[in-house]
C-alpha cells in the first residue's frame, strides 16, 4: 500500500499537495477567537440554531435573523456536533470547502484542457491566492457559495456530454441559492450563456432540465415556503431589502463603494501570480475558443457586480476560477526562460512581502514569539534552496505552494496571539466570564461573539451604528425589548434609564465613542475601569 502511494503522489504530484494543504489549513484552526462582525455573527446564529433545535428560523442574540438561507448555519452546526461548540467546530468545514474547490478546479480543467500539468498549475495558483485563503480562515457564506457555483459549473459540463449528471448539476444549483439565493445564479448562468454562445448552441429545454428543476425547487424552495407561509411579510423583505436595495441602493448594508472598486482592488487579492499574466499580455493568445470563454465569462461577472451598488470584495470570489484556468492554459504553454523570470520574481515578492510583515509587526508591536518567525524565513530558504528540481515550471509551483502553507501558519500564530488586534472580543468576553456579573450593556455596536462565549445576558444599545440595526418587525412578542434598547427613540432612552442599574451589570463601549450625558450619568457609579485595546469595559 505504501509503495501504491509513493507512485501515485511521485506520478501526479497533486494527491500530495491536497493532502498537506488539508492538514496545514486544519493545524490551529480553533486557537484564535472569532472575529466581529461577519464571523462571529454566522456562529452565533449557528449555535443558537444548534441549542434551541429550530433549524427554520435563524436568530442573531434572540432576534430574528433572515439576511441569508439557512445552509451555512446548517454547515456550522454540523461542525458543533462533531467537535463542541468552539471555534474549530465552526470553521472546521471551510476547509472541507477549500479541499472540494481544489479538486474541482482541477478536474474542471482536466475536463476542459486535457492535461494534468495545466489542472496542476490551476489548483497551484487558486491554492495561492490571498482571497480564497480569506474566504476559508473566516466563517460566512462565501467559501461555501464559491464551493457550490464551481460544483454547479463542473457538473453542468458533464451533463452536456452526459445527461445522467443533470441531478447533480441542479443539486449544486439549488444548494448555493439555500446558501446565499440568488446570487449564485449570476456566475454559473453567465458561463452557460457564453458557452453556448460561442460553440453556436442553442438553449434546449429538455426533460432532464424539467426534473432537474423540480429537484432544484425542493431541495431549496422548502424553506423559502416554510417561512414565507408563517410571515408573508419575509418575501418583501427578500426581494426589496435584501436584493433590491442590496442591487441599487449606496446606503444599504453600509457597504456602497464605487463602480471601480473590483477593477482596482480584485489584482491586489491575486497576487502574486497575477504578474505572470501581466508580464505576458502580449502572448496571450484568445483564440482558442474554451479559453475565450473563460475569460469573457470572468469579464462579465465582475462588470455584473460592478454595477451592484453594494460591493465587498469576496463577492466576486466565484469569478476567480474562470481567470485562474484561463491563466493556467495560457501560461502552461510558456516557455522555461519565462518560468525562471516568474520563479525569481517570486523570490522577490515573497522576500519583500515577509520583510514587510515583519516591519509591520514591530511597528505596531504585535505580539509574537520568536520561534514562529521562523517559519516564515523557513519556507523562503527551502523554495530557494531545497527544490532539486530541473523544471522552472515545477520550482515556481512548489515555490508557490510552500511559501503560502509558510503564511497560513504563520499567520495561525499571530492571530492566536493578537486577537483584539484581528477585531476578536474573545479576551473581553473571557474577563466578563470571571466577574459575578448578569448583565452586559453594549453601546451602539452589536457583539454575537459576547453571547457565543458567555452565558452572561447581553444587552445591545442601538444609538445609530449600523451593525445595531436589527428586523424586529418579525418578532411575535416584545421579549426583545429585554436586551435591545433603540436609543434613537426617546420612549427607549426612558426605558433604559429606567431598567439599567450597575448591580451586577459590566457597560461596553468603544473608545471612540462620544457617550450621551444620560449615559455617562448612569455609568458614574462603576469603580473599575479596563481597557482592551479600542474597547474600554466599566464594572464593579
Amino acid at each position: 500500500m505504501n509503495n501504491k502511494f509513493l507512485v501515485l503522489i511521485t506520478r501526479n504530484p497533486v494527491y500530495l499537495i491536497l493532502i498537506v494543504i488539508f492538514i496545514v489549513t486544519l493545524f490551529q484552526l480553533g486557537t484564535w477567537g472569532l472575529t466581529e462582525t461577519s464571523e462571529a455573527r454566522y456562529a452565533q446564529i449557528a449555535k443558537e440554531m444548534f441549542e434551541s433545535g429550530d433549524y427554520i428560523h435563524p436568530r442573531k442574540m434572540g432576534i430574528s435573523h433572515y439576511h441569508k438561507p439557512p445552509l451555512t448555519y446548517y454547515i456550522t452546526a454540523l461542525g458543533y456536533a462533531i467537535f463542541g461548540i468552539n471555534e474549530f467546530g465552526a470553521r472546521f468545514f471551510l476547509s472541507i470547502a477549500l479541499l472540494v474547490q481544489l479538486i474541482l478546479i482541477y478536474k474542471t480543467s482536466l475536463l476542459l484542457f486535457n492535461d494534468k500539468k495545466t489542472s496542476l498549475l490551476s489548483v497551484v495558483l487558486y491554492f495561492s491566492t490571498p482571497l480564497v485563503l480569506a474566504s476559508i480562515r473566516n466563517l460566512t457564506t462565501d467559501a461555501y457559495l464559491n464551493t457550490f457555483v464551481m460544483m454547479s459549473v463542473y457538473f453542468w459540463l458533464r451533463y452536456v456530454d452526459e445527461k445522467k449528471f443533470f441531478f447533480l448539476f441542479y443539486l449544486s444549483l439549488s444548494l448555493g441559492f439555500f446558501t446565499k439565493g440568488p446570487l449564485v445564479l449570476i456566475p454559473v448562468f453567465v458561463f452557460q450563456l457564453t458557452w453556448l454562445y460561442y460553440n453556436k448552441k442553442r438553449i434546449n429545454f429538455s426533460v432532464y432540465d424539467f426534473w432537474g428543476i423540480i429537484v432544484f425547487f425542493i431541495t431549496c424552495g422548502w424553506w423559502y415556503l416554510a417561512v414565507i407561509k408563517e410571515n408573508p411579510m419575509v418575501l418583501d423583505y427578500f426581494t426589496s431589502n435584501q436584493l433590491y436595495q442590496r442591487m441599487f441602493s449606496n446606503d444599504a448594508f453600509n457597504r456602497g463603494k464605487p463602480f471601480w472598486y473590483y477593477i482596482v482592488f480584485l489584482p491586489l487579492s491575486v497576487l502574486p501570480w497575477i504578474i505572470y499574466i501581466l508580464l505576458t499580455l502580449k502572448k496571450i493568445d484568445t483564440t482558442v475558443l474554451k479559453r475565450k470563454i473563460l475569460l469573457v465569462s470572468f469579464f462579465i461577472i465582475i462588470l455584473i457586480f460592478s454595477l451592484f451598488k453594494t460591493k465587498l470584495i469576496f463577492y466576486v470570489l466565484p469569478s476567480l476560477p474562470f481567470l485562474i484556468m484561463f491563466a493556467s492554459t495560457h501560461l502552461v504553454q510558456l516557455d522555461e526562460i519565462y518560468w525562471k523570470k516568474f520563479t525569481l520574481y517570486l523570490y522577490g515578492y515573497f522576500t519583500l512581502l515577509f520583510s514587510a510583515i515583519f516591519v509591520a509587526i514591530l511597528i505596531h508591536k504585535v505580539e509574537l514569539e520568536l520561534p514562529y518567525v521562523l517559519i516564515l524565513l523557513s519556507g523562503l530558504l527551502v523554495s530557494i534552496f531545497g527544490i532539486k528540481n530541473y523544471s522552472w515550471f515545477y520550482k515556481n509551483l512548489y515555490t508557490l505552494v510552500i511559501n503560502t502553507l509558510a503564511l497560513l501558519l504563520f499567520s495561525a500564530f499571530i492571530m492566536r496571539s493578537n486577537e483584539l488586534l484581528i477585531n476578536s472580543a474573545k479576551p473581553i468576553a473571557t474577563f466578563v466570564s470571571s466577574l459575578k456579573t448578569k448583565k452586559v450593556y453594549v453601546y451602539n455596536y452589536l457583539l454575537p461573539s459576547m453571547s457565543f462565549y458567555t452565558d452572561k445576558n447581553i444587552i445591545t444599545l442601538n444609538n445609530g451604528n449600523y451593525t445595531c440595526k436589527r428586523e424586529v418587525q418579525f418578532e411575535q412578542n416584545l421579549n426583545y425589548k429585554k436586551t435591545y434598547y433603540n436609543l434613537e427613540k426617546n420612549k427607549e432612552i426612558k426605558q433604559f434609564k429606567t431598567d439599567f442599574k450597575t448591580q451586577n451589570t459590566v457597560f461596553l463601549v468603544r473608545k471612540k465613542e462620544i457617550l450621551p450625558e444620560y449615559i455617562k450619568t448612569e455609568i458614574t457609579p462603576f469603580r473599575n475601569k479596563k481597557y482592551f485595546d479600542k474597547w474600554i469595559l466599566y464594572y464593579n
